[in-house]
């Protein structure tokens, strides 16, 4: 790629504000949570969950994981970055008279204080969002010191792979915009870059760029072992099927050590 700007979360907030965009202009959000109460259920079993203990939503977006776990008489706080996908999940919230907690916030620069029983972040691998592994680790230690001792993590995405194509391209397009996305990894390094190029009506042309790091398994079991989280439990997806390194996916589930 050419000389560009990397800004990781300019890049996030520009794909969640497309995402925004299809919604509100008539693509139901029915359409993509096909798996929300499964993979509440799973979470609500691997994370030892009762009516009234706190857990928080990590990357929650619109909300849909978030309203089913309040659904269980769950204390739920949603974070995301995206404002855009946050405002339809208060939306979705008042439909439903869920009372939930958005917070609106970057997990490098985690804002919440006190102590959740669990943590769940059902989209993507929230390791791979940041740029280097020490960056990685200061996101983790801000997550694992919102658990109580004893309380669990659980979060991982079921179309991981350890290894991603040198070269990719994909594409979106909604009522009134598209965006190409191309995708180029160097597999020496683990890094990924990505760029978005965003068409607006009126044909006009943005373009947003991100590079992460993309750790293997024992990179991430390393980094939890590194802030006081004990590996319990791996998935290929969030369901209860033991995991096999030989399918896509990569589900933990992690408990903070400590009394």
């Amino acid at each position: 790629m050419r000389s560009h700007t990397i800004d990781n979360n300019a890049w996030y907030r520009q794909i969640a504000a497309g995402w925004a965009r299809r919604m509100i202009t008539g693509d139901s959000p029915g359409a993509w949570a096909h798996n929300t109460e499964t993979d509440v259920l799973f979470a609500i079993t691997q994370l030892d969950l009762r009516p009234g203990d706190r857990v928080l939503d990590l990357g929650c977006g619109w909300g849909r994981h978030s309203l089913a776990l309040a659904g269980y008489g769950l204390n739920v706080t949603g974070l995301d970055l995206s404002r855009d996908l946050l405002t339809l999940a208060t939306y979705n919230a008042r439909r439903h008279g869920a009372a939930i907690d958005w917070v609106e916030a970057d997990v490098a620069r985690m804002p919440l204080k006190g102590t959740f029983d669990a943590i769940a972040q059902f989209h993507g691998n929230f390791l791979t969002w940041f740029t280097t592994p020490q960056q990685a680790l200061e996101a983790l230690w801000n997550v694992a010191n919102l658990l109580r001792p004893g309380g669990r993590l659980l979060f991982g995405a079921d179309d991981w792979q350890p290894d991603l194509p040198f070269r990719a391209q994909d594409w979106d397009e909604w009522r009134g915009g598209a965006a190409i996305y191309r995708h180029t990894y160097d597999g020496d390094r683990r890094i990924a870059e990505n760029q978005a190029v965003i068409f607006g009506p009126g044909h006009e042309r943005q373009e947003y760029y991100r590079r992460t790091w993309w750790p293997a398994p024992s990179e991430m079991e390393m980094l939890c072992a590194q802030v006081g989280l004990a590996v319990r439990e791996q998935f290929n997806a969030f369901a209860h099927t033991p995991y096999t390194p030989d399918q896509p996916g990569l589900v933990y589930v992690c408990e903070r050590e400590g009394d």
